[in-house]
């Protein structure tokens, strides 16, 4: 927004960005964990294979160039393999904290744009109050994942960005290398290519278009040497999988209303509507921008913009194919939330420029209004998302050192053949226990006071086919409604005669909406927690509640004690001495 002093309305501009961003930062580094999750284990199993075996040359680039869940990650697995080169051992919490780095990037891509393009810096400051949120928590706080989805999207927009803004010799050929860079990232990584020449067509720059679609040939012949289709790429297009394709393509491209929460069939179609009406005024918007033009002007022609909206509309369209098409509410799912906020942001920046400097200050403040709403309504809508997966983590640190099990998964015994040994060779480290001081307080002697914590249990059994072997499963849920949540959340300690102890992770219940604005409190008081009985030794568990701060904490005893084997649980009410 124009100041009458441009110095002074740098430094506030720079002061309120650097807030935003330490907001941002504690955030994630108060959520941030060095413990892998589900994908991540393919970083474990790419270094344990160069670790255990003798390759070639060709065979480690064959290792690094196998897909994972149909993408090809060369260059997360680089990224990792740099660091472990770096620090000793895979540590996710570096690869987090990379991720939201090439978060950053993103953004200052963005400003990059804006700045190309006219626009006061002022008017990013709601784009990064739509990035910079929970509403991203699935991509941000993963490490494999979030390599997966933020440096592949700092790369495309780099290599569009080059392509669009940049005229000197030889800067085609960055913007190549960049783009064959991002399709070696992630699966739509490719789509930089069509995006790309779409913006180089709709400028008239033949011979760009030429030598880039050349370009787009190599990289779509590498990426599918030696490719194996999994299960992801299978679809069966029949009327119903066509017609999800259509909703879910609409409800993913305003997939930002999932922040302010909805019943799924108002959620749907609301965002259906919204998402095909994004794309139509995007269309339009650019249209009126690029309609007098007729040459490309690294200052006049948007065609960064163009390239933003093809690679996300093409990107949405596969999730909707791979994803939506099977099940419509699937692509909600927060890892593909880059895409309808790249589309948001595209259809504020438009707007902008197609209006002039009046409208632009209240086009301005109505965004930044919406943003800090974004914000408080991400927090929200996702808290329990998050901390149910911060606590479930920390329980797993926990348990994985002491017993080599992660209570709250099924079957975390079998894990693949490489965990375990790779765990022991210290290619991954359980190290830094995110609650300070908690270990020594399980083994100290607990409070004498008992704390009356009240608490059910309900057991569940299930017939399933593992590996095509018919078995039963167990789980026992334990439930409290009167205990008030705290910062951090509680535990629950379960120490036996014999010293064997586990930590297990309560799951906070929401308060709802009206309480979190009126009273500040995501939750209201209780908690609930399930775990497979088989995955605890046999045999009966004192119940302790681990509370406090790091440094700073107790566990006092309750009055009860649970009694597990590998198919049953119940619980025992009656005092026990500490």
């Amino acid at each position: 927004m124009p100041a009458a002093n441009p110095t002074r309305s740098v430094f506030f501009f720079g002061v309120i960005v650097l807030g935003i961003v330490l907001l941002y930062v504690g955030y994630i580094n108060h959520y941030a964990l060095n413990i892998p999750i589900s994908d991540d284990y393919d970083l474990v199993r790419v270094k344990y294979t160069l670790l255990t075996q003798e390759l070639s040359g060709w065979e480690q680039l064959k290792l690094l160039l196998e897909p994972e869940n149909d993408h090809r990650i060369l260059f997360p697995r680089l990224v990792a393999l740099g660091f472990y080169a770096w620090e000793g051992f895979i540590n996710y919490r570096t690869l987090i904290f990379f991720v939201n780095a090439c978060l950053l990037g993103l953004l200052l891509v963005w400003g990059l744009s804006f700045r190309r393009q006219g626009l006061s810096h002022w008017y990013l400051l709601p784009v990064l109050l739509w990035y910079l949120n929970p509403f991203l928590y699935d991509v941000t706080l993963w490490g494999i994942n979030g390599m997966q989805h933020t440096m592949l999207n700092l790369l495309v927009f780099s290599s569009l960005y080059v392509l669009s803004y940049f005229q000197k010799k030889g800067t085609l050929l960055v913007g190549l290398v960049l783009a064959l860079m991002a399709t070696f990232t992630n699966g739509n990584g490719f789509l930089v290519f069509p995006a790309g020449l779409a913006m180089l067509l709709v400028a008239r720059e033949w011979g760009k278009s030429a030598v880039w679609s050349a370009g787009m040939l190599v990289a779509l012949g590498g990426y599918f040497f030696n490719y194996k289709a999994g299960q992801a790429t299978q679809v069966d297009f029949t009327a119903e999988f066509i017609r999800n394709v259509a909703i879910s393509f609409g409800a993913l491209s305003a997939g930002w209303v999932e922040a302010f929460g909805a019943d799924p069939g108002t959620l749907i179609w609301l965002s259906f509507g919204l998402g095909y009406l994004t794309l139509l005024l995007i269309v339009l918007g650019l249209a009126l921008l690029l309609f007098p033009v007729t040459t490309f002007s690294a200052r006049s022609g948007p065609y960064f913009w163009v390239g933003v909206l093809v690679f996300s509309a093409l990107t949405i369209g596969i999730i909707a194919v791979s994803r939506g098409g099977r099940d419509l509410f699937s692509v909600f799912t927060s890892r593909y939330s880059l895409y309808p906020i790249h589309l948001l942001t595209l259809v504020y920046v438009i707007v902008l420029a197609v209006v002039r400097r009046g409208p632009q200050r209240v086009i301005f403040v109505g965004a930044l209004l919406f943003g800090l709403l974004f914000v408080a309504e991400s927090y929200f809508q996702y808290a329990k998302g998050r901390d149910v997966r911060y606590r479930n983590l920390v329980a797993d640190h926990f348990n994985w050192r002491q017993h080599r099990r992660l209570v709250t998964h099924f079957r975390s015994d079998l894990a693949d053949f490489f965990t375990l040994d790779a765990y022991q060779r210290g290619i991954y480290r359980m190290s830094d226990f995110p609650l300070v001081g908690a270990e020594r307080a399980m083994r100290a002697r607990w409070s004498s006071t008992i704390h009356e914590v009240p608490l059910a249990l309900t057991t569940q059994t299930d017939s399933i086919r593992f590996f095509g072997t018919p078995q039963q499963i167990t789980q026992f849920t334990l439930d409290n409604t009167t205990l008030p949540d705290q910062n951090r959340g509680y535990y629950l300690v379960l120490k036996s005669h014999s010293g064997a102890t586990y930590l297990l992770p309560t799951w906070p219940t929401p308060g709802g909406r009206k309480r979190f604005f009126t009273a500040g409190e995501v939750y209201k008081p209780g908690f609930t927690v399930t775990s497979y009985t088989e995955n605890f030794r046999p045999g009966t568990y004192r119940i302790g509640l681990l509370t406090g701060q790091p440094g700073k904490y107790q566990v006092q005893s309750t009055s009860y004690a649970l009694q597990v084997d590998s198919t049953s649980a119940s619980l025992r009410i009656q005092p026990l001495s500490p």
